[in-house]
Protein backbone atom coordinates (compact mmCIF):
# COMPACT_ATOMS: atom_id res chain seq x y z
CA UNK A 1 0.00 0.00 0.00
CA UNK A 2 1.09 3.10 -0.91
CA UNK A 3 1.96 6.39 1.71
CA UNK A 4 -0.50 8.20 0.38
CA UNK A 5 -2.88 5.95 1.32
CA UNK A 6 -1.94 5.57 4.92
CA UNK A 7 -1.76 9.06 5.00
CA UNK A 8 -5.51 9.34 3.46
CA UNK A 9 -6.48 7.15 6.74
CA UNK A 10 -5.84 9.61 8.93
CA UNK A 11 -8.21 13.05 7.24
CA UNK A 12 -9.82 14.72 9.71
CA UNK A 13 -7.70 13.65 12.85
CA UNK A 14 -4.88 15.98 13.98
CA UNK A 15 -1.89 13.94 13.73
CA UNK A 16 -1.27 13.28 17.55
CA UNK A 17 -4.88 12.74 18.01
CA UNK A 18 -4.52 9.90 15.48
CA UNK A 19 -1.36 8.71 17.14
CA UNK A 20 -2.87 8.73 20.84
CA UNK A 21 -6.44 7.18 19.69
CA UNK A 22 -5.03 3.80 17.97
CA UNK A 23 -3.28 2.66 20.72
CA UNK A 24 -6.34 1.58 22.23
CA UNK A 25 -7.26 -0.26 19.29
CA UNK A 26 -4.57 -1.68 18.41
CA UNK A 27 -4.28 -3.04 22.35
CA UNK A 28 -7.59 -5.13 22.03
CA UNK A 29 -6.25 -6.37 18.47
CA UNK A 30 -2.79 -7.78 20.39
CA UNK A 31 -5.06 -8.94 23.34
CA UNK A 32 -7.15 -11.10 20.50
CA UNK A 33 -3.91 -12.33 18.79
CA UNK A 34 -3.51 -13.76 22.24
CA UNK A 35 -6.78 -15.06 23.45
CA UNK A 36 -7.03 -16.83 19.88
CA UNK A 37 -3.19 -18.00 20.59
CA UNK A 38 -2.17 -17.01 17.11
CA UNK A 39 1.05 -15.37 18.10
CA UNK A 40 3.36 -18.25 15.96
CA UNK A 41 0.28 -18.31 13.11
CA UNK A 42 0.86 -17.49 9.68
CA UNK A 43 -1.74 -17.55 7.36
CA UNK A 44 0.19 -19.01 4.53
CA UNK A 45 3.89 -20.67 3.03
CA UNK A 46 6.34 -17.71 3.21
CA UNK A 47 3.73 -15.18 5.07
CA UNK A 48 4.84 -13.53 8.27
CA UNK A 49 3.76 -15.22 11.85
CA UNK A 50 1.59 -12.09 13.80
CA UNK A 51 5.14 -12.26 16.17
CA UNK A 52 7.26 -11.06 12.81
CA UNK A 53 3.98 -8.61 11.86
CA UNK A 54 4.51 -6.93 15.32
CA UNK A 55 7.98 -6.82 14.60
CA UNK A 56 7.76 -5.81 11.40
CA UNK A 57 5.55 -2.51 12.82
CA UNK A 58 7.85 -2.11 15.71
CA UNK A 59 10.40 -1.50 12.96
CA UNK A 60 8.80 0.46 10.85
CA UNK A 61 7.72 3.17 13.81
CA UNK A 62 10.78 3.52 14.69
CA UNK A 63 12.49 4.26 11.31
CA UNK A 64 9.36 6.33 10.47
CA UNK A 65 10.08 7.99 13.97
CA UNK A 66 13.44 8.67 13.18
CA UNK A 67 12.44 10.37 9.63
CA UNK A 68 10.16 12.62 11.40
CA UNK A 69 12.90 13.64 14.17
CA UNK A 70 15.26 14.20 11.33
CA UNK A 71 13.56 16.70 9.10
CA UNK A 72 11.56 18.62 12.24
CA UNK A 73 15.27 19.30 13.45
CA UNK A 74 15.95 20.74 9.97
CA UNK A 75 18.50 18.45 8.88
CA UNK A 76 18.16 18.25 5.28
CA UNK A 77 20.03 15.50 4.30
CA UNK A 78 17.91 12.95 1.82
CA UNK A 79 16.65 10.01 4.00
CA UNK A 80 16.79 6.55 2.42
CA UNK A 81 14.19 3.69 1.91
CA UNK A 82 14.39 0.36 3.56
CA UNK A 83 13.42 -3.54 2.79
CA UNK A 84 10.81 -4.67 5.32
CA UNK A 85 11.79 -8.19 4.72
CA UNK A 86 15.35 -7.92 5.32
CA UNK A 87 14.61 -6.21 8.60
CA UNK A 88 11.94 -8.71 9.62
CA UNK A 89 14.30 -11.78 8.36
CA UNK A 90 16.77 -10.21 10.84
CA UNK A 91 14.86 -8.87 14.02
CA UNK A 92 14.18 -12.43 15.17
CA UNK A 93 10.83 -10.92 16.05
CA UNK A 94 9.49 -14.66 16.66
CA UNK A 95 11.99 -15.33 19.12
CA UNK A 96 10.41 -13.06 21.61
CA UNK A 97 8.12 -13.39 24.34
CA UNK A 98 4.85 -12.53 23.82
CA UNK A 99 4.03 -9.99 26.50
CA UNK A 100 7.85 -8.33 26.16
CA UNK A 101 6.64 -7.63 22.32
CA UNK A 102 3.43 -6.11 23.42
CA UNK A 103 4.87 -4.19 25.62
CA UNK A 104 7.58 -2.69 23.34
CA UNK A 105 5.10 -2.23 20.45
CA UNK A 106 2.58 -0.36 23.34
CA UNK A 107 5.91 2.23 24.85
CA UNK A 108 6.94 2.69 21.26
CA UNK A 109 3.46 4.01 20.88
CA UNK A 110 2.90 6.17 23.44
CA UNK A 111 6.91 7.68 23.35
CA UNK A 112 5.79 8.79 19.92
CA UNK A 113 2.50 10.04 20.47
CA UNK A 114 4.96 13.00 22.56
CA UNK A 115 7.31 13.16 20.16
CA UNK A 116 4.85 14.46 17.32
CA UNK A 117 2.68 15.82 20.23
CA UNK A 118 5.81 18.07 21.33
CA UNK A 119 6.40 19.09 17.56
CA UNK A 120 5.55 23.24 16.88
CA UNK A 121 3.28 23.90 13.79
CA UNK A 122 5.92 24.73 11.77
CA UNK A 123 7.68 21.71 12.43
CA UNK A 124 4.98 19.55 11.58
CA UNK A 125 5.12 21.23 8.37
CA UNK A 126 8.65 21.08 7.22
CA UNK A 127 9.50 18.13 4.35
CA UNK A 128 12.13 16.59 3.48
CA UNK A 129 12.79 13.26 0.78
CA UNK A 130 12.72 10.35 1.89
CA UNK A 131 13.80 7.76 -0.54
CA UNK A 132 11.70 8.71 -3.92
CA UNK A 133 9.19 10.97 -2.16
CA UNK A 134 8.84 14.08 -0.68
CA UNK A 135 6.93 13.94 2.57
CA UNK A 136 6.20 16.81 5.92
CA UNK A 137 6.39 15.81 9.42
CA UNK A 138 2.82 15.83 9.45
CA UNK A 139 2.67 13.08 6.72
CA UNK A 140 4.92 11.06 8.63
CA UNK A 141 2.45 11.25 11.55
CA UNK A 142 -0.44 9.85 9.54
CA UNK A 143 1.52 7.26 7.45
CA UNK A 144 2.28 5.90 11.12
CA UNK A 145 -0.99 5.77 11.63
CA UNK A 146 -2.10 4.52 8.58
CA UNK A 147 0.44 1.63 8.83
CA UNK A 148 -0.34 0.23 11.78
CA UNK A 149 -4.36 0.46 10.75
CA UNK A 150 -3.82 -0.87 7.55
CA UNK A 151 -1.53 -4.28 9.16
CA UNK A 152 -4.80 -4.46 12.00
CA UNK A 153 -7.34 -5.04 8.71
CA UNK A 154 -4.73 -7.50 8.01
CA UNK A 155 -4.59 -9.11 11.32
CA UNK A 156 -8.45 -9.02 11.20
CA UNK A 157 -8.92 -10.22 7.56
CA UNK A 158 -6.51 -13.30 7.11
CA UNK A 159 -4.57 -13.88 11.00
CA UNK A 160 -8.08 -14.03 13.14
CA UNK A 161 -11.04 -16.24 13.62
Amino acid sequence: MSHLNYIKRAEGYKVEDALLNRIPVIVETLEEITKQNKWNFAYAEGKWTLKEVVQHLIDCERIFSYRALHIARQDTSILSGFDENIYVDNAKGEDKGVSELVEEYVCLMKSIYFEFKGFTKDALALSNQVANYVVTVEEIGKIMYGHSLHHLDVIKERYLD
